[in-house]
């Protein structure tokens, strides 16, 4: 399963408190830890991890963070051979909030990132001929994201677009989307859509209408909800003692990237990447909380939830396709 991840790549600064600051509230007696981190080096983590076979396509600054990144994704058994070497700029930053509670809140300082330029691309483009997915987040130039998108359409290859942090993101781009993931927030911020706790069909279907293939929307504790132009799927949330969200979405999008290099987006590549998540947040830390795919396929057996699943004629393609429905 060949996947290129393209994106960030960051050093996380965590500092664990008891709650989240207030605007101009200061919180006291927090533990702190520097952590390796980027959403476009966690997935790709995660995907490594989980079974892929990744290159990872990234920007690496003048500081001796380059490194000590570069060296752990060769450890995680990453190719590395696309990596930019940036002199002017340092290796992006991440400074990150965790509560007690396990909600986080983060900023980033992209550093490098930002020199993964649309200019860049012809020195990689190579390795998307022989990739089966594509994955990207919008912690880079979003002109970056956009050709590469382009491109990967164009050789005709699966683009898993993460649009975090939240972008609004214009037609050309939606339409060579195969699978776009997003949260509650982000999906409200890019459909124009309030979230309003019931409407997540209407807010996918503005999506799909926009152009994008499959859209994917993950809810926390509540599941995650996908949907495409034939069938809607609703999963609920494995329930784990979470104590660390941060990891999370980046876990998910790895594992169902995986899957999806393999077949199309289904109940099965949901309840892997639900199931990865799930493992992801009973852990403290970004990459450290990643599990491994035997990990992933141990929990799943041990945790098996039942499903019932019914059909629904689509008049457009003479096909019956299911729709899916999770039972609480």
């Amino acid at each position: 399963m060949k996947v290129v991840v393209i994106g960030s790549s960051n050093i996380d600064m965590v500092a664990q408190v008891n709650h989240l600051p207030a605007p101009g509230e200061t919180v006291g007696d927090a533990s702190f830890m520097q952590s390796l981190g980027g959403k476009g080096a966690n997935q790709a983590v995660a995907a490594a991890r989980l079974g892929g076979s990744v290159t990872f396509v990234t920007s690496l600054g003048n500081d001796m963070y380059a490194d000590i990144l570069r060296k752990n994704f060769e450890k995680e058994g990453i190719t590395t051979d696309y990596i930019i070497n940036d002199t002017q700029h340092p290796t992006g930053t991440a400074l990150i909030f965790v509560a007690d509670s396990g909600e986080n809140c983060i900023a980033v300082a992209p550093g490098a990132n930002y020199s993964l330029s649309p200019d860049s691309i012809n020195r990689f483009s190579k390795v998307i001929d022989e990739t089966e997915i594509v994955v990207m987040q919008a912690e880079i130039p979003y002109n970056t994201i956009k050709s590469i998108a382009l491109l990967a359409q164009q050789k005709g290859k699966k683009v898993l677009f993460n649009p975090a942090p939240a972008c609004l993101i214009d037609a050309e781009l939606m339409k060579a989307i195969d699978i776009l993931v997003v949260n509650e927030v982000e999906a409200a911020f890019v459909s124009g859509i309030r979230h309003t706790g019931n409407n997540l069909e209407e807010i996918a279907g503005a999506l799909i209408a926009a152009g994008a293939q499959n859209v994917v929307i993950t809810l926390g504790s509540h599941g995650v909800y996908m949907k495409n132009a034939y069938t809607s799927a609703r999963l609920p949330s494995y329930k784990v003692n979470a104590i660390d969200t941060i990891a999370a979405g980046d876990t998910f999008c790895g594992a169902l990237a995986v899957m999806c290099a393999q077949k199309e987006i289904d109940m099965e590549t949901l309840k892997f990447a639900n199931a990865a998540a799930a493992i992801a947040v009973t852990r403290s830390g970004t990459q450290l909380s990643i599990p491994t795919l035997e990990e992933v396929n141990h929990f799943i057996l041990k945790n098996e939830l039942p499903y019932r699943s019914t059909f629904k004629f689509n008049e457009h393609e003479n096909l019956l396709e299911p729709t899916i429905h999770s039972i609480r």
